[in-house]
């Protein structure tokens, strides 16, 4: 029997990336496809309306991974913290940012399915556990 070599820090840093991003790409498309059902059962401004809202969450998570995950090299402990916390309020501020333009700009919108959709969306963090194990 082979010895199983250890993974290295850029190899499971890589990994995780790699999974992180398919997970983002997953949520994108899995918003699209439910906006496509909203399309066709319920019309042009439910579906809209929905992505906004699932775009409005998705935007600055993915902003989040980047701010994390973005990175080629490995760094220090304290940078990845660091990255962490301005990683988190960036998406804080974008988000609020976000749903106060669409709000602002976007005229006619239904809010029951753009709450749906950012709801929707932020829910699916919920199934990363299960789709990023491996």
């Amino acid at each position: 029997m082979g010895v199983n070599k250890p993974l290295s820090a850029s190899a499971i840093i890589s990994a995780k990336k790699q999974a992180v991003f398919r997970f983002i790409l997953l949520q994108f498309l899995l918003t699209f496809l439910i906006s496509l059902g909203i399309f066709y059962i319920a019309g042009g401004l439910s579906s809209y309306s929905f992505l906004l809202g699932a775009f409005s969450s998705l935007c600055p998570s993915f902003y989040m991974a980047f701010r994390v995950f973005g990175h080629k090299k490995i760094r220090p402990a304290k940078e990845v913290v660091r990255s962490f916390y301005r990683g988190e309020a960036g998406k804080l501020v974008m988000t609020a940012v976000l749903l106060s333009l669409v709000f602002l700009l976007i005229k006619p919108l239904s809010a029951e399915y753009f709450f749906a959709g950012f709801g929707t969306a932020i829910l699916s963090h919920w199934l990363s556990p299960f789709l990023l194990k491996n």
